[in-house]
């Protein structure tokens, strides 16, 4: 009996080392979802990059960077979403000679990001890119709004497009959901759908989209260790005025590790900056 006994014991213990794993991620779900999110580094002006703020429901008044640009003066504005490891201070690092060449830049900050109050949550991160895009063409009228959503910044820059208020999609390493990335990643977590509070679900919004969705370019990396390139082929069959730069260099998300990206992302902004407004505002 006694190996009986070893063996029930192991199980039971088994059984409780998994309960307690699955506790942990239901209970730490937001600081593994929302890592890194630099509170100790406020929002600051720097060259040709100002300061602005604007009111988020539940979360207050959030700073975030932009650059007016100088070029031409239909052309398209960006409001760039970045990932959830990332700030709008690296975001201005990487768009700065978008904006020197006359791209008028916003790098959105999430709430509990970068000194700003509130915290991050699928939530939160809608009603600031709402507020941005708002912001936005406040700030520069009469141009057609472009958003970047890069890795985690993907899901309220579809939710924009979904919704009719952008005229244009970018999507840098962009994933079908939330959960579908934390199932590829832990294959062993059982109901991930139930566990997780923040679905992300950019392929049901775009689905869902009550009008013609917007031109959208996909940036891919074939070799992303965070999201699988087979998502963005997915995203792509769902938009159908899409197109994909796919990046021969390994990495995530995209812009930051090809220099190649940018600037196949500035020649689809020119093109697409011809093209007429979509945005169903209202």
């Amino acid at each position: 009996m006694r190996p009986v006994r070893i063996v029930l014991s192991a199980g039971a213990l088994l059984v409780v080392l998994f309960a307690v794993a699955v506790g942990l991620l239901w209970a730490r779900q937001e600081s593994l979802i929302f890592p890194v999110r630099h509170e100790g580094v406020p929002v600051a002006a720097g060259g040709i990059w100002q300061v602005g703020r604007l009111h988020v429901p539940g979360a207050g008044q959030l700073s975030f960077l932009f650059a007016d640009g100088a070029g031409d003066p239909i052309g398209p504005a960006v409001l760039y979403l970045h990932g959830n490891g990332s700030a709008a201070r690296f975001t201005a690092t990487l768009m700065d000679r978008a904006a020197r060449a006359g791209v008028p830049v916003l790098a959105a900050e999430y709430p509990g990001y970068s000194a700003n109050p509130g915290a991050p949550t699928e939530a939160s991160l809608r009603a600031t890119a709402e507020a941005a895009a708002e912001w936005a063409r406040a700030r520069w009228p009469g141009r057609p709004l472009a958003v970047v959503g890069e890795s985690i910044g993907s899901a309220p820059a579809v939710h924009l497009a979904a919704t009719g208020r952008v005229d244009r999609l970018v999507l840098d390493s962009g994933f079908t959901s939330m959960t579908d990335t934390i199932r590829h990643h832990l294959r062993w977590l059982p109901a991930v759908g139930w566990l997780n509070r923040h679905p992300m679900d950019n392929l049901a919004a775009l689905r869902a989209a009550a009008g013609p969705l917007p031109p959208t370019l996909l940036l891919v990396s074939s070799d992303d260790p965070v999201v699988p390139a087979a998502m963005a082929d997915r995203l792509a069959e769902a938009i159908p005025a899409s197109t994909v730069f796919r990046s021969a260099r390994p990495g995530h998300p995209v812009l930051h590790g090809d220099p190649a990206a940018l600037d196949a992302l500035l020649a689809w902004l020119r093109r697409a900056g011809s093209l007429p407004s979509q945005a169903r505002m209202g």
